[in-house]
């Protein structure tokens, strides 16, 4: 059937008129006629009564009138559910993030977004770097999130910000009164470190081998927090994201060791597949970010 030939037909149904139908749909009224002919033809039967004073449906056009009304209607839901994709008014925003991201950063982000992106349903999943950019990679996730090394094949990262990690111990840790450390200082020292695949283990280990400092005894935890909570009760030296620690910073629970040799400066990435275009939710969602 030809749509434009039903469009016609469904008009001149509502309207009653081929001369008002012929303003709504911008077609001569010669051409009009024509074209409901040619649906009559096709059809085999006569869809109106030509009266003096405008067109009547007849059994076979009503019928036909309630299948294109169904159709035209679910052309417009069509539409008005690309309009709200479009606007990030509905749809689903699926993203990972690395530890620090993830329960530092994007919680405020992700607030914000659903009260300004309220029909959205968001998930996000934290984990290390190499989980979050491998599930990118598996189309598990849209965009993701890391603050390490990007390894994976097919991924583009971008930075969006900087972060520091800084080496902290507890306060009454052997070398939380020091004016000045070296790194050599921490030859032997118990380290308290994210498990391997993490991108702050990785890069922690690179500037330690980098310094030349006899790495200590490792204790693995899943996050930083518990990082925190181990380096507050003395189990070691930890690098942790200064916006993890400003509270225990501030009141002298954690002290930044002095040295800036052993203070790391990172960014903070989107990950993408290779050519994959960001769609309304994840466009919204990163201009917060900005």
């Amino acid at each position: 059937m030809n749509l434009h030939h039903l469009l016609v037909f469904h008009t001149v149904a509502k309207t009653g008129s081929i001369t008002a139908s012929s303003r709504v749909l911008h077609i001569s009224q010669p051409a009009l006629s024509r074209e409901l002919r040619e649906l009559e033809d096709a059809m085999g039967l006569a869809l109106f009564e030509r009266l003096p004073r405008g067109m009547r449906l007849t059994h076979a056009g009503e019928v036909l009138a309630e299948y294109a009304d169904r159709l035209f209607d679910v052309a417009r839901a069509a539409e008005r559910a690309m309009k709200e994709l479009a606007s990030a008014q509905i749809g689903h925003l699926s993203i990972a993030a690395s530890n620090t991201i993830g329960t530092y950063v994007l919680p405020r982000v992700l607030a914000k977004f659903r009260n300004e992106n309220p029909g959205v349903k968001t998930a996000l999943y934290v984990g290390n770097t190499s989980q979050v950019s491998q599930a990118v990679a598996d189309m598990r996730h849209t965009l993701g999130f890391i603050e390490g090394p990007l390894h994976v094949a097919g991924l583009t990262a971008t930075k969006f910000r900087d972060d520091k990690l800084v080496p902290v111990v507890t306060a009454w840790h052997r070398l939380a009164d020091k004016k000045t450390v070296e790194p050599t200082d921490l030859d032997g020292e118990p380290l308290l470190m994210r498990e391997a695949g993490s991108g702050t283990r990785e890069l922690i280990a690179d500037l330690l081998a980098d310094l030349g400092v006899d790495q200590g005894p490792v204790m693995e935890f899943g996050n930083t927090e518990a990082i925190k909570q181990a380096t507050v009760h003395g189990g070691g030296v930890a690098w942790l994201p200064v916006i993890s620690i400003l509270d225990e910073l501030s009141h002298d629970v954690l002290i930044p060791l002095p040295c800036e040799a052993l203070v790391i400066h990172r960014p903070l990435s989107i990950v993408r597949r290779d050519g994959a275009p960001d769609g309304p939710a994840e466009r919204a969602l990163l201009a917060l970010l900005a």
